[in-house]
């Protein structure tokens, strides 16, 4: 979601804590995190901890970030518009499709109400593991990894990969499908995007409607 689609502050929040590493930098290369408060006097006794323990951003961090920032609006307006249209197509597979820009998501409304738009993360499900990883093996512009936030595409498992050390009854409880497919949309061309999920789909055994 970022800052830019969703401000927790207005929403009621007091401290706000955001990922540098995702959105906000957009190219994946630093770690970082930023504070955000209601009340100026909760922020400098945030900032004068930070600054004591010496756990401040350095620098050079500072700038990619800085620098990252500046990008922050086009960067998620793309990859958003990207995800609708990755979304859309997926559902006209048949497949079940978990994003809350559709309508067809059951917290359509409520995203909507608290949020000025519905990012550029989703995921879908295809009834069978097998095929699933059949699907993100086959897949030729999407990087296999579980981050996210950056300006390229990445498509991944979660049982298989970010979720796999939490035992499987216990991601059965928490309605985890072991055959998810995790898509983090970048900036590409949606029609190459979607022609190679489209090859890999048919290449898993899938047959795809154009």
């Amino acid at each position: 979601m970022s800052p830019y689609l969703q401000n927790t502050l207005e929403l009621g929040a007091d401290i706000e804590y955001h990922s540098g590493t995702k959105y906000l930098s957009g190219h994946h290369d630093l770690m970082a995190g930023v504070i955000g408060c209601r009340e100026q006097s909760v922020a400098e006794s945030l900032y004068f901890v930070i600054n004591a323990s010496g756990s401040g951003l350095g620098p050079f961090d500072s700038w990619l970030l800085l620098r990252g920032v500046k990008t922050l609006g086009i960067r998620m307006e793309k990859q958003q518009s990207n995800a609708i249209e990755i979304a859309d197509f997926l559902e006209a597979q048949g497949l079940k499709v978990h994003y809350p820009g559709l309508k067809s998501h059951a917290q359509y409304e409520l995203h909507k109400s608290l949020s000025s738009g519905p990012g550029a993360v989703l995921s879908f499900e295809t009834g069978d593991v097998g095929l699933s990883e059949r699907i993100v093996e086959s897949a030729r512009l999407w990087g296999i990894s579980v981050s996210f936030g950056c300006v390229n595409s990445l498509i991944s498992m979660p049982c298989k990969m970010s979720h796999a050390s939490i035992p499987a009854e216990i991601r059965k409880q928490r309605h985890l499908p072991e055959d998810l497919i995790r898509l983090c949309v970048g900036i590409e061309h949606p029609e190459d995007l979607i022609n190679d999920l489209a090859r890999a789909l048919e290449t898993a055994g899938l047959k795809v409607k154009r």
